[in-house]
């Protein structure tokens, strides 16, 4: 039986429900919830929600310690391109590369549901044991600027770490890998116990740096595995 997918349709347009983690809401960004039904991807080192004024409002909102998605307070967030002309391919490309990651072609997705921007968007994944999985998934503005990385890991694939450090490091401006690799480690622990008490798909607390956002999610159980989901985007600076 094939895996389910690792990427967070949640997050997606009802007509690309499977593949893309953002929906356009105006030129320049998407809105992305964590707030919503998942499937079953601070400049410190310590998960925080943000409380900068020049945050979107709804970013000052989010949770800082890890919750179920299907508590209210998990807010919804606009999404931006990480900075203009910053594309990640070579960031990207290498990471692929090193974890033997094929990416679809890249692929343009207009809703015709709503008044949203169209966009680029490409994914990936491979099968390092039987049963588990490591997933890619990105999307970039028409004018190719990246808006975000996810990379999803099943709990039990080999190297499933390694593989969230190595994506953790996206190398945006402002980015600080070494934090970021220290907010994973911190948060993974305060997720699962999360998750194994709500029964249901749990978000972090975000790690902010430059500007950029970081979630994890964790999600699965029954005939779906375990999954955790490392998203990183752009957030208004």
């Amino acid at each position: 039986m094939p895996l389910p997918s690792i990427h967070p349709r949640h997050l997606a347009a009802a007509a690309l429900a499977l593949a893309l983690p953002l929906t356009g809401c105006s030129s320049s960004h998407h809105t992305t919830s964590a707030g919503t039904t998942h499937p079953a991807t601070p400049a410190s080192g310590e998960p925080s929600a943000s409380t900068s004024a020049s945050a979107s409002p709804d970013i000052s909102a989010w949770p800082t310690v890890p919750t179920d998605v299907d508590e209210t307070e998990v807010p919804k967030v606009d999404s931006e391109i990480l900075s203009r002309n910053y594309t990640g391919k070579s960031f990207i490309d290498a990471l692929t590369r090193q974890w033997h990651i094929d990416l679809d072609a890249r692929t343009k997705f207009d809703s015709t549901k709503d008044d949203k921007p169209a966009v680029w968007h490409a994914e990936g994944t491979t099968h390092p044991t039987k049963g588990t999985e490591l997933g890619v998934s990105v999307v970039w503005d028409l004018a190719g600027d990246l808006e975000s990385l996810s990379c999803g890991a099943t709990v039990k694939a080999p190297g499933r770490a390694a593989f969230l450090h190595a994506c953790v490091r996206l190398d945006h401006p402002g980015a600080d890998p070494a934090a970021a690799v220290r907010w994973v480690d911190s948060i993974t622990g305060p997720t699962d116990r999360k998750f194994r008490e709500a029964g249901v798909t749990t978000v972090s607390p975000l790690y902010r740096a430059g500007p950029a956002a970081t979630e994890l999610l964790e999600y699965g159980g029954g005939p779906t595995p375990t999954t955790y989901e490392l998203r990183v985007f752009g957030v208004k600076s």
